[in-house]
């Protein structure tokens, strides 16, 4: 096999200009306001975000008088920068459930995932250190190391998750030591692909021999509809120093912004270091919400509740795909057994961009796939996200999807 040269991304903040001008964000987000500013009814696929029907199932308007009217005016005050004491209770309890050795001072409640990605940035990173990254990858997470200086090392994703054989020649024939290692276990956002047992074991092992650390983050664990659930990579090495991040955005409620990073206890008070500079504590009545919500019970069964509302919309628009793009000669997608996305591939050289802005003409939304990635091709591929449209919705969307195909094929 013939050996590529390592894509690693260019230094984004090379000198002082370069420091104010390269920010860099995320056109994932950009399409929500696409999608908002269209002046036609429009199927979305693009967001990755829970379902309308799944948030009415939480009761948020009882859970928030609830708080408010037992606790008044300090659910509405500061709060401890590392969270709220009960939920960080609630989230040690539910990760030693799943194998982890967590203690309460190991945890810290962000603000969403996202916060967690960049507390990690800041407290392991310098300039120039090279992060290793799935592609495509969490384009947001992407984002992030480089508005922290970092250069990113992507590495090709298949139906076993990050090919880690692959990110170690890349490696050995750069001659790069890298500082760390980022994946999405499950359900990857965009692939929706899961990182096999046996690449776990791997990955750790590759890091290990880089002195590197492992970040996982994992926002759709808990929403698997077929298959055998695989164990997380920090329950699996123990003693290996995995940064576990999490979120209750997709099970949850997303606007509350609520989510947590596992760590050793010491690298969490570096954290809380740094959130201090940022936000001071995550929004108090959205942490109480969730406790709220936990003391409740009931939570087991509403995630069987997600399980059954989201995996039947997955198996519509596996269905759908089939039906509409069956016969369509170069189009491709895979089959995850859980989460939100499905990953589909256009004929080779066919532009996933041009094909969005005929989607949109017919009222249907994705985000392509060159969104994920920094300098690797992706351009004829696309995210389809099944979270959000209703189970017609999907059939209709699909059917828009393949006239725009038609109008570009």
């Amino acid at each position: 096999m013939a050996m590529t040269t390592p894509m690693v991304s260019r230094d984004p903040q090379s000198n002082d200009r370069d420091r104010l001008n390269a920010v860099h964000g995320s056109f994932i987000d950009e399409t929500i306001g696409i999608v908002a500013r269209q002046t036609r009814d429009t199927v979305s696929f693009a967001v990755g975000a829970p379902a309308h029907e799944a948030l009415d199932l939480v009761g948020a308007a009882d859970l928030v008088s609830t708080v408010i009217h037992r606790e008044g005016a300090s659910a509405l005050g500061y709060a401890i920068t590392e969270g709220e004491p009960e939920l960080r209770d609630i989230v040690a309890h539910d990760a030693r459930a799943r194998g982890l050795n967590v203690k309460h001072e190991d945890v810290l409640v962000s603000a969403g995932a996202l916060q967690a990605v960049d507390l990690v940035c800041r407290v392991f990173l310098k300039p120039g250190d090279v992060v290793v990254a799935e592609s495509p990858g969490f384009a947001n997470a992407l984002s992030a190391f480089r508005n922290h200086g970092a250069r990113v090392l992507e590495v090709p994703v298949d139906s076993e998750g990050l090919d880690v054989a692959a990110a170690a020649r890349l490696l050995r024939a750069g001659g790069i030591r890298p500082r760390m290692f980022f994946v999405v276990p499950n359900f990857q956002n965009p692939t929706g692909e899961t990182l096999s047992h046996a690449r776990r074991d791997a990955l750790v092992a590759l890091a290990a021999s880089h002195g590197a650390i492992v970040v996982e983050d994992d926002p759709y664990g808990l929403l698997r509809y077929r298959g055998k659930e695989i164990p997380a990579i920090a329950a699996l090495h123990p003693h290996s120093g995995v940064v576990s991040i999490g979120t209750f955005s997709k099970t949850f409620l997303p606007g509350l912004r609520v989510g947590w990073v596992i760590s050793d206890h010491e690298v969490i008070k570096r954290m809380a270091a740094a959130k201090q500079t940022m936000d001071s504590s995550t929004g108090t009545l959205g942490q109480r919400v969730v406790v709220e919500f936990h003391r409740r019970g009931g939570v087991a069964a509403h995630v069987d509740k997600l399980r059954a509302l989201y995996g039947a919309k997955q198996a519509r628009g596996r269905a759908a795909l089939q039906r509409v793009f069956g016969d369509a000669k170069g189009v491709s997608w895979n089959d995850p057994q859980g989460g939100f996305y499905f990953w589909l591939k256009l004929p080779q050289g066919m532009s996933a961009r041009t094909l969005l802005g005929l989607a949109l003409e017919e009222g249907v939304a994705f985000v392509p796939g060159d969104a994920f990635a920094i300098e690797q091709d992706h351009g004829s591929a696309l995210r389809f996200s099944i979270s959000a449209p209703t189970l017609d919705r999907i059939d209709e969307g699909v059917t828009r999807l393949r006239r725009a195909y038609d109008r570009l094929a």
